[in-house]
């Protein structure tokens, strides 16, 4: 393949911006003619996708809504471990926090067809869809423990996790926003974490923190479908799609 200066330096311009979860090419038009050049150059596509490898990244969509890449694994510097989650908590909390996530990824797509289909646009939901459906997650997940059920594709270490947020009050009058020490609070940490990495959207502000609505990104739908822990988010869907607890 013949390469050029230029073509190096747009591909690798395309990986940095693709790695900035925040840019979107609708305000960034260098941004929109790079995803132009992957949409139009086979031979871009094979050096974007060479230099996101070099990086230890993968490519998992393209589309006008920009490029996706990922941590192509588990040892690559861009990949999230549970010692990287919010300095200052301990592994329980951090655990629940992962689990907070899952909740709120499930009430978006309680079934794999919306999963799967990228016309499907999920209906705003609030803050107490999110946390009753991460309770009954807990709970799922403690009482299929307990009764020696299946749990080979649920990560040992999310067991604290399971564990805490069964045994703590739904929220605290007058506590943080966002707090590890309620439900509530786990989802409001959740929240900050998703919307800061262009995951989720707030999709109605209100002084009322119980009617701000959130929707997600297709960012998320895309992590979902590929990289979801599967029997992890299937216990999640079931507690979206019964309405949570």
């Amino acid at each position: 393949m013949t390469t050029s200066p230029d073509m190096a330096r747009n591909a690798a311009r395309l990986v940095y911006k693709a790695i900035q979860p925040a840019l979107s090419p609708v305000n960034d038009a260098q941004y929109r003619e790079l995803l132009d050049l992957y949409r139009a150059e086979p031979s871009f596509v094979i050096m974007v996708e060479e230099i996101a490898d070099g990086l230890e990244l993968a490519v998992l969509d393209f589309s006008e809504r920009g490029l996706v890449v990922v941590p192509a694994s588990r040892e690559s510097k861009f990949a999230m471990r549970m010692t990287d989650i919010r300095s200052g908590l301990k592994p329980e909390q951090k655990a629940a926090l992962v689990l907070a996530h899952v909740a709120v990824a499930a009430v978006f797509y309680p079934t794999t067809s919306g999963l799967e289909d990228d016309r499907f646009v999920p209906p705003p939901a609030s803050l107490a869809q999110f946390r009753d459906t991460l309770l009954a997650l807990a709970r799922r997940l403690k009482e299929s423990a307990e009764e020696d059920a299946d749990h080979k594709e649920i990560p040992d270490e999310l067991a604290p996790g399971w564990e805490l947020i069964c045994s703590m009050p739904l929220m605290l009058p007058g506590a943080q926003r966002a707090s590890p020490a309620s439900v509530t609070g786990l989802i409001g940490l959740a929240l900050l974490h998703m919307v800061n990495g262009a995951l989720v959207r707030v999709d109605r502000e209100a002084a009322e923190e119980a009617l701000v609505t959130y929707t997600p990104t297709h960012r998320l739908q895309v992590q979902l479908r590929e990289l979801t822990l599967r029997r992890l988010f299937e216990i999640a869907q079931a507690g979206a799609a019964a309405g949570g607890v």
